[in-house]
């Protein structure tokens, strides 16, 4: 497609469009039952011109596939929008074309000031918001199952586990990372940390879903700035500090180096803790955007890192970094160490 100001100038039109198909579960009823832009609508209770002029400009990007008959189906660009995907990304595509972009309104702000536009709109950092208002916070949390899903598929095989037994994902969320890693290496176990209302919410659901990896996952509620346990092989912090500034991300790191420490401590002769730092970092031109989403979404200060930067956080914090893995996802994943 030719790269034009007016076709840039409505992407938020086809961000917002993708965003109503996800809301609307399109794909989901397009899943084996091809249908007319008619009977999707009678489906969907929508308008049936207004629906099929959605999914004309859609089809046209290779979201879904539309016949010359006038039927439309999923392709594999669409089929990522049902929640049974094993790379479901639908519930990611309505917090981004939601929240995300409901946020940059305020952009001037940040332009402007450069501080935090989320903050600006609502009074607070995202975490606190998220935890007085439910709904976003499920969908929230949905997202992030969505982005840690893939990450964890690829990490299982690109990481040596044959030494470790236990995992604490810092910051985990839900615990899709750690679901990921226990199930490709059932000698696994893991710790998931994370805000208070998270944890309850993920514990209650795995426990009705899986008992069987309930019984070697668990959540710890608290907060990462203040305290990590001890008692993990390996310790992970993943797409976590590209969301805060340069201070709380050193802080954060450095409280995962103590409980490194106290692990260590308490098995002298044993298997050194390590910890990976696994982010999405600046390494092309494109990658601004989700610097600039950083600076919008975000606390105050938070930037884009490189990975001269992140490793000179990694030092900051008292850590030395061992080696350096890339993923497929795009992530690199610096492998560190608390021996001094």
């Amino acid at each position: 497609m030719e790269v034009s100001l007016m076709g840039l100038a409505g992407m938020g039109w086809i961000a917002k469009s993708l965003t109503a198909a996800a809301e609307l579960d399109l794909a989901e009823h397009l899943e084996g039952r091809p249908m007319t832009a008619e009977e999707l609508a009678k489906s969907t209770d929508t308008h049936p011109e207004t629906l099929d002029a959605l999914l004309r400009i859609l089809s046209a990007l290779g979201v879904f596939q539309r016949e010359e008959s006038g039927v439309y189906r999923n392709s594999a660009l669409s089929a990522q929008l049902r929640d049974a995907h094993p790379q479901s990304m639908r519930h990611y595509v309505m917090l981004s074309g939601g929240l995300y972009a409901d946020t940059f309104t305020a952009l001037p702000h940040t332009l402007h000031t450069g501080e935090s536009a989320f903050r600006h709109l609502h009074g607070t950092r995202i975490y606190e918001y998220l935890e007085a208002h439910p709904a976003d916070a499920d969908l929230y949390d949905r997202a992030m199952a969505d982005l840690a899903r893939p990450v964890a598929a690829t990490l299982a095989d690109a990481y040596d586990f044959t030494d470790v037994r236990s995992v604490l994902d810092v910051g985990g969320n839900t615990g899709e990372l750690l679901k990921g890693l226990l199930t490709a290496h059932p000698h696994l176990t893991g710790v998931c940390l994370d805000r208070p209302d998270v944890c309850t919410r993920a514990a209650a659901e795995l426990a009705a879903a899986d008992p069987g990896l309930a019984a070697r996952l668990t959540y710890h509620p608290g907060d990462f700035r203040t305290e990590v346990r001890a008692g993990a092989d390996l310790y992970t912090v993943k797409n976590v500090l590209h969301n805060w500034n340069h201070d709380n991300s050193v802080v954060i790191l450095g409280r995962i180096r103590e409980a490194m420490e106290r692990t260590a401590a308490d098995r002298p002769g044993g298997v050194r803790p390590r910890l990976l730092v696994i982010e999405p970092l600046i390494e092309s031109g494109l990658d601004w955007m989700r610097v600039l989403f950083q600076m919008v979404v975000c606390e105050d200060g938070t930037r884009g890192r490189t990975d001269e930067v992140q490793r000179a956080q990694i030092t900051e914090a008292g850590l030395d970094v061992l080696d350096t893995l890339r993923l497929s996802t795009g992530h690199t994943v610096h492998i560190c160490a608390a021996d001094r």
